[in-house]
Formats: structure tokens, sequence, C-alpha cells
């Protein structure tokens, strides 16, 4: 550029008229740090050792820190003045501005919390060339702002100050001087404008000289000023690098100085010797030979003589500027480049030397532990038959546990009409495939449904043993009476001459689906919950400790009416115990989830929804055995009954029908003659619709129209011819019970229609 631009300020750029030069801040809290030897090839040095320089601050005493500021200020100052001495144009185009370097290598080695220093050296270079002092405190600003700006993006990029990779190389580049000196170049020459120093037209052109300057001062003096600590940090040089270095420098003196003192353009000679600096002595000589190159070019420069003579100023710039790109890349890229190879030849000379001392160790291991396997093959071979008996054992437990699990529960419960039934269980464990929770649904005499859930304490073979002794003794006591009572008596019995070390908790209930009254007795099992119209109540009285405690048997019963629709619900503790919850708070929480669950689910979605939000997938604590049951509600319009037509099932066939006449208001008399009538009907089809070997399906359908009740008992089966003996009682007892009989043989089944006029409003 031309002196018309304006002075040129102290920073290296175009300095203007009254222009200030601009600092560094330094980083806050940054401070050189030494990393542990690595055998990474990334992370440590060819000498073997790494110092991170942007790692956290040490902290340091008041004294050696307001020595460092003093020390860090007098170099920016210095800088500055050796600075202004290479200017193109009189004091003020100055190409090279080693402050930027000075600030850049003290916040990185020191840490950014040295800043202080550098914004006053800024200002006191910046108050005496400044049009006004504000001009000089805002370029003293920018001039702290990039340097900052430069070791922060740096660090973030985890840049090491021994530039021995190819990234912090590229780093300092073009983060360190291109990127962060935008900012001081910007703000400085903005400066220039609004003071009135420079006219607007001239921005461009002071941006521009401002910019390679600081950018140049950053390339040039920060990567030797922080070479100089590697001296004493990294492996020291034997005499022989001694002399090489001093040798790299003396010939990259010379030749330098001699292509900068001749007009032939052959600045480029200095390439070769920046190359060997690099090559053989990596930062340490690469980086003051490319300083000393970039100065002699600059004094070359400034002195207007070789082959800068007769150039105009741009010219000068574009050359100069050139000369010391190429300079900076070649000798700071080819330095990582080595120290890179280096490092990865260390590395792989360790790992070798590691990898040779664990093949002796482990050659010394093997011996050892061969020794050892001689004695250890012939005690195993005494421990395996020992082990084979074990095996056995456990094979056969496994067996009894399989066998035990299949005749544990009902592989399915009883079809009841009017009733539906819904049960689930939950092992605890995987292993142990067996526990002790149980249930149970009895058909007993009379249409009556027994219901159990009890709960042996424990797991594995010896609480299934029990459960299954208890749970077949239940079923007896109560086929022979079905009174809570006397089958609660009968179990105790048996529990207490059983060697049962552990509780047993149970309750039984008695259900008449004809009268829908409900009876119970429980021994120390959770109570019973009933769910009707979304109320949940849980059933009382009726108590007693757990079965086989005490020598007391007596048991008492409590009753109460389920209503159509009701829902009975029976569990173990497994359900709602859980670790640091009260017992309590377990039957609150289950009376509020069974009372929310929507009215029209059926029993399966309600069990199904309990286990999902009580139990843990992932881990059960405790068996879980769930029983539910729900009266159907009360009759409306047909009935429908269809069951395997076999003779057990005619009680509940009996029961459900007189359940629906009853709630159809039908007279007691005509209940009793309808209910004989039709009993003679579902007993011809369990005699002679089906085979021995095999029981088809049994229909009852009944309906009333106004006093007009007809009744259909259908089969699919082919009826037998009768016996030679005599029979045909029972066609003619339906014929004198009821108005008409009517017998539809067809392909498809036989039909018994039954019709007879009945009187309505009187049940009792």
């Amino acid at each position: 550029m031309t002196s018309s631009v304006g002075a040129a300020d102290t920073s290296g750029r175009a300095a203007l008229p009254g222009t200030t030069p601009r600092a560094t801040i330094a980083p806050a809290h940054t401070a050189p740090a030494t990393t542990p030897p690595s055998t990474d090839p990334q992370a440590s040095t060819a000498d073997g050792v790494a110092h991170d320089a942007l790692s956290s601050e040490v902290p340091v005493s008041a004294a050696r820190r307001a020595l460092r500021l003093v020390v860090i200020a007098v170099a920016y100052y210095v800088g500055a003045r050796l600075g202004l001495g290479l200017s193109l144009v009189g004091n003020d185009v100055t190409p090279l501005w080693p402050p930027t370097g000075v600030a850049v290598a003290a916040l990185v080695v020191m840490g950014r919390s040295y800043w202080p220093a550098i914004a006053v050296a800024a200002l006191a270079v910046n108050l005496p060339i400044s049009a006004t002092p504000l001009a000089a405190v805002v370029t003293a600003v920018g001039n702290t702002l990039a340097p900052v700006l430069a070791v922060t993006l740096l660090r973030r990029v985890g840049f090491r100050r021994e530039l021995d990779r190819r990234r912090d190389a590229i780093a300092i580049v073009f983060l360190g001087a291109l990127a962060s000196m935008l900012v001081s170049a910007t703000i400085g020459s903005v400066t220039l404008v609004v003071s009135g120093s420079i006219a607007t037209s001239q921005l461009a052109a002071a941006w521009a000289v401002w910019w390679t300057g600081d950018a140049m001062g950053v390339l040039a003096v920060a990567p030797f000023l922080l070479c100089l600590p590697l001296f004493w940090e990294q492996r020291r040089w034997p005499l022989r690098q001694w002399l090489e270095g001093a040798t790299v420098i003396v010939a990259a003196t010379a030749v330098i100085a001699a292509a900068s003192l001749t007009r032939l353009p052959v600045l480029f000679l200095a390439l070769p010797v920046l190359g060997w600096a690099a090559w053989r002595l990596q930062l340490r000589g690469a980086a003051p030979a490319a300083l000393i190159a970039a100065l002699l070019a600059t004094w070359s420069a400034a002195h207007m003589i070789g082959p800068f003579k007769g150039m105009t100023l741009v010219e000068q710039m574009v050359t100069l500027q050139s000369f010391n790109a190429c300079v900076a890349l070649t000798s700071f890229f080819l330095s990582a480049m080595v120290s890179e190879r280096l490092q990865t030849a260390a590395a792989l000379s360790a790992a070798a030397s590691e990898l040779e001392s664990r093949v002796e160790r482990r050659t010394a291991q093997l011996s050892a532990a061969n020794t050892r396997l001689v004695q250890e093959i012939q005690e195993r071979s005494e421990a395996q038959e020992l082990l084979s008996h074990e095996e056995a054992r456990a094979q056969r437990e496994h067996q009894i546990a399989e066998t035990l699990q299949r005749s544990l529960l009902p592989d399915r419960l009883p079809d009841v009409p009017g009733v539906a039934l819904a049960a689930r269980y939950v092992p605890a464990t995987a292993d142990v495939q067996v526990g002790g929770d149980w249930y149970d649904v009895v058909q007993l005499p009379g249409g009556l449904l027994g219901l159990a859930i009890g709960d042996v304490a424990g797991h594995g073979l010896p609480a299934a043993a029990t459960m299954v002794q208890v749970r077949m003794a239940l079923r007896a006591y109560a086929l022979q009476d079905p009174s809570p009572p006397a089958v609660m008596r009968g179990v105790h019995q048996l529990v207490s001459q059983l060697p049962v070390p552990e509780m047993v908790t149970l309750t039984y209930l008695v259900f008449d689906p004809a009268t829908r009254r409900l009876r119970w007795s429980s021994a120390g099992h959770p109570p019973a919950l009933t769910v009707v119209d979304g109320v949940g109540t849980f059933l009382g009285g009726a108590l007693s400790p757990p079965v086989g405690v005490t020598a007391d048997s007596t048991f008492t019963e409590a009753s109460a009416e389920l209503p159509p629709g009701a829902t009975l619900l029976l569990y173990t503790d497994g359900l709602i115990e859980r670790r640091g919850v009260s017992l309590a708070d377990g039957l609150g929480r289950l009376e509020r989830e069974a009372a929310a669950a929507p009215a029209d689910d059926g029993l399966e979605a309600l069990c199904e929804r309990l286990l999902r939000i009580f139990l843990d997938e992932e881990h059960i604590e405790d068996d879980v055995a769930i029983l539910a049951m729900r009266p159907a509600p009360a009759v409306e319009g047909e009935l429908d009954v269809r069951l395997p037509a076999e003779a057990r099932n005619l009680v509940q066939v009996r029961s459900s029908l007189r359940r629906w006449l009853r709630e159809s208001a039908v007279s007691e008399e005509d209940v009793n003659e309808v209910l004989v009538a039709c009993g003679e009907a579902c007993a011809n089809v369990v005699q002679h619709a089906y085979s021995e070997s095999s029981a088809g399906e049994l229909v009852v359908e009944a309906r009333l129209d106004g006093e007009a009740l007809e009744l259909r008992v259908r089969d699919r089966g082919h009826w037998r011819p009768a016996a030679e003996r005599g029979g045909g009682w029972g066609l003619q007892l339906m014929r004198a019970l009821m108005d008409d009989v009517a017998i539809e043989q067809s392909p498809a089944g036989t039909q018994v229609r039954l019709r007879r006029n009945v009187r309505l409003g009187r049940t009792s």
C-alpha cells in the first residue's frame, strides 16, 4: 500500500495517522500443564513427554503472578517498538507485528487470566499514536480480544503447545492467526475511520494490512516463544544436536541474508534450510529458523533492498507476506509430521518392549500354571465322581418339580352357568418352578361352588409338596361337608400332623348361585375383596390364625349376599406386599385399582390389569395367585345354557334354570314341576345322545312370552334305540307335567320342546 492510505497503526497494518496498535487478552483460567507420557502417538511427543498448554491453570502466589504480568507487558511493549522499526513507509506501515505472537504465546503458556498485562501494554503503545484517548482504549480492547479468542479456539480443538501434531499446526495457522486476528483488524480499522484518522475509502486497505501484520506476528513469533520451554521440558539435546542446531541457524541466517541482499528473486532458497531444521530438530529447530527468515525478509523490505528494491508498497506487501506465510506453513507442518512419525515409532518401540516383557511374564505364568494343572487334574477327577452324583440328584429333583408343577393348579376352571371365573398364577423365580401359592374351584353337591386360595410359606419342593396335600385335602373335605368351618377344621387337623416348619394360610368360600349367598372362613390369609358398582369392600369376620399354628381347631363362618354383576377377588400376599410399604397401603391400593377397572371388562382383563399394575416383570419377589368370580347379572329375556352332556353337569343346569325362573317371577309350584320335566329331558340327552367314549354338548334354552313358557333341550348326537326291557317313563313324566311335549329328530341331532302356561307374580 502507499503512504496515502494514512499512518500505519502500531500493530503492523497500514498505520494511518493517529492509529492505535492492538494487543491481546490473556486467558482468564488456563495455564501450562504437563501431561504424563503416553503410548498414544497422538498424545505424546517424540521425546516421550507431552505438555497440554491449555489445561487448567495451576495456582501461583500473588508475587509470582505480579512478576509474570510485568514480564508479559514489557515483552509486548518491546515487541511493539521492534515492530514499528520494521515499517515499510516512515514509521507507519509495518508488515510484521510481533506483539500478537507475544500475546498468544503468553496466554497459551500461562493462562488466559493474564490478559490484563496485554491490555495495559496495548493501551501504553496506542495512547501516543491515537487521535483520541477513547480511540486508544477501543483499539487496545481489540488488541486484547483477538489473542483471547485465539487461545479460546485453540483450547476448544485440543491444541498442544509442542506443535507435534498436524492438527496443532493447522489450528495455530487457521484459528490462532487467520481467524482470530480478524477481530483486532476489524475493531482497529473501524476505530481509525470513526476517529477521523483515515477516510472511509481507506478502510479496506487499512484492514488488510492490519490483519496480515497481526497474523504474521502470530505465525512467526508465537511458535518461537512456545518452543523455548521445550528445551528444558523435553529430553535434553546431546552435544551433537546442539551443533546441528547451531549449524541450522547459521545456514538459515546466511541463506536468507544473501537472498535478501541480492535483487534476484531467490528467497525460496530458504525453504530447503527450513525443511532441514524441521526434519532434524522439529519445532525447536524450525521455529527459530522461521523467525530469522521472517525478520530478515521484513528488514529487507523495510529498507527496500535486495528483491524488494524498486517495488511499490503493494508489491512489497504481497511478496513479503507470501514469503512469510510459506516459511511458517512449511516449517510447522513439516515439523508436526516428523514429530508424529517419531511419536509413532516411539510408541511402536515401547509396545514391542512391553510385548516382549509380557511374553516373558506369560511364559513364566504358563509354566507355573502347568504345574498347578497337573495337580488340579487329579483333584478334578476325584471331584468328578462326586459331581456326577450331585447332577443325578439335581436331575431327579428337577423332574419331581416339573411333575408337581403340572399337578399343583387346575388345568382349567370349571364351566359354571351364571358364574364367570378367571385365575392367574405367577411364580417368583424362573429357576424354582414351584412355590407355595395356590387356588382351586370345586363344584359341590346341590349346585354350590367352593373357592379356595392359600399360601404355603417358602419355595421349592417342600412348599410344593405341602401345597398339594392341602389342596387335595380341602377338595375331599369340601365334598364331604361343604360348610367353611367343617372344611377348615379338616385342613387344620391335616396340617397339624405334617412336618411343616412354615405357615399355611387359607381362605375358603362357598357360593350358592341360586340364592347368591356367599359364606366364608379365613385362616391368616389376606381378606377377600368384593367390588359392587365401582365400590370395593374387604370381607371381614370369620378370622382365625393360620391353620396348624395353634392347637385350637375352632373356626367360624361369615356370610353376605353377592349381587348380580359383583366381583369377588381372592389373592395371595405376593400381589400387595412390598418392602418398605405397609400392608394397609398395599390393601388400599388394591381396592382402588380393582374398583377403577372398567365395568364392562371381563375377569380375564381384570386379572391382567392387576398383574400389570402391581408386578415388575423383571423382578417378582414372591409368588402371586389370583382367583376372580363374578355372578352373571339378573337374567333378562331368554336363557341359554351350554355344557358338556355329563351327569355331573345336570345340577348346574337345574340351578341355572331355577334361578332364571325365579327371577322371571314364576310361581314356586310351576318352578318345581318345570325343573322335573327339564331334568328328565336332559337326562335322556346324557344317556342316549352320545356314545360312552365321548360327551357332546347339551343345550338348554328357555323363553317366556307372557305366561307361556317354552323350553328347548337340544343335542347334536343320535339317540340309541329304546331297550326291549321297557322304559319310556321319563317321556310320560314330561307329558304329565307340561302342557305340550314335542320331539324332533334329524341328522343334526335331537330337540325336545316343552311348553306350559305358568303363573306369574308369586315367587315363594
